[in-house]
């Protein structure tokens, strides 16, 4: 094997996506979270950023000078199953079970709380490059996420549902101070 690995790739096939319930984000110390949660029956996925620009103009409307920068990630998913532990991450609420058998429920209550932040992974292991050392993986990171959209829950007749969610990612106070990362690694990796 030689020593760096690909930079560029070419993905087919996202592969798996967990969301992780932010635990800590404290500026003295490292970001934590808890375990991640599947979201189960992943179909796609879609990373855009967010820019922020703006524009010194001297005599004549003359464009001096231009700044930008990225202020955010935008990041959407659609998935094929209605799962409650996913929901609770996203939602911040807690699911009640409750019941004998043949009657046990349950159940997650919606209100109207401040949404949390959670952690986004997800990984893509369909890879295609033109050198010796092929890529195994790529995983995106994102570390602090709030939900901004989507359908959590849908249906109609004679058709399947696909819950979907977006949700964008800002810097968090703790290590790493970093909107996210994209990692693509010589070995396959898991979330």
């Amino acid at each position: 094997m030689g020593t760096k690995v690909a930079q560029s790739v070419i993905t087919f096939d996202v592969k798996d996506c967990k969301v992780y319930q932010m635990s800590s984000d404290l500026a003295s110390g490292s970001t934590a979270y808890s375990a991640g949660i599947d979201v189960p029956g992943l179909q796609d996925v879609s990373l855009e950023p967010n820019f922020i620009t703006s524009e010194l103009k001297g005599d004549g409307g003359v464009v001096l000078a231009k700044k930008g920068k990225i202020d955010r990630l935008n990041f959407s998913c659609t998935y094929s199953e209605l799962s409650l532990p996913v929901l609770s991450v996203l939602l911040g609420q807690s699911i009640t079970a409750a019941g004998t058998s043949g009657t046990f429920t349950a159940t997650m209550k919606v209100d109207d709380s401040s949404l949390p932040y959670f952690m986004v992974a997800f990984l893509l292991d369909d890879l295609q490059h033109s050198v010796d050392d092929e890529p195994a993986t790529v995983v995106v990171t994102l570390q602090k996420c709030q939900l901004t959209g989507g359908s959590l829950v849908s249906g109609s007749t004679d058709s399947f549902s696909n819950p979907t969610f977006s949700a964008e990612a800002i810097l968090p106070y703790g290590d790493p101070v970093q909107i996210g990362d994209i990692e693509i690694a010589e070995t396959a990796a898991t979330l």
